[in-house]
Parts: structure tokens; C-alpha cells; sequence
């Protein structure tokens, strides 16, 4: 299961919790995270020993809509070009 999913379904975790029945290292979710985060897609608060990670949503919410308009941009671009090409 991705990142993304398990924070999203299984709330704020610790990169062991994250990385706990799978292949992938804790550096490599360390490393995922530290680009999440500097995304704003993530953050992190300590909780005792450890740190853990959870979700931002309205980041998620804004990331989520600025990609659905590159999309249509990209739609309309290859239409034209699709267009262009049939002529």
C-alpha cells in the first residue's frame, strides 16, 4: 500500500509503523516524506520517542485541484494537436 493510502486510511503513523510488512527501507520513506513534506503534502509532530507523520489535507485538497487543471490544459493541448495532425 502507498504512503499516501495508509496515512490516509490508517491516520498519523511513525515511519517504522509506515514501513512495518513491506520491502521498503525506512531511509527510502524518510526519504518520501522529507519531499512530502516539503510539498506541504505531509507533516510531522513528535509524540514521545518518535515522530509521527500524517496527512494535510487542504495541501492534498489544493495539490489535487492545481493537477486536475494541468490535465485539462494537457486535454486540450493534445485535442488541438490531434486536430492539427487529421487536417
Amino acid at each position: 500500500m502507498r504512503l499516501v493510502e495508509r496515512l490516509s486510511t490508517e491516520g498519523p503513523l511513525s515511519i517504522t509503523a509506515l514501513t512495518r510488512g513491506t520491502r521498503v527501507t525506512r531511509q527510502a520513506v524518510t526519504k518520501h516524506l522529507a519531499v512530502m513534506a516539503g510539498a506541504r503534502l505531509v507533516r510531522s509532530r513528535k509524540a514521545g520517542r518518535e515522530r509521527l507523520w500524517e496527512l494535510w489535507p487542504d495541501q492534498i485538497d489544493e495539490a489535487r485541484r492545481a493537477l486536475d487543471a494541468i490535465s485539462r490544459e494537457w486535454d486540450g493541448a493534445l485535442a488541438r494537436l490531434r486536430a492539427l495532425v487529421e487536417r
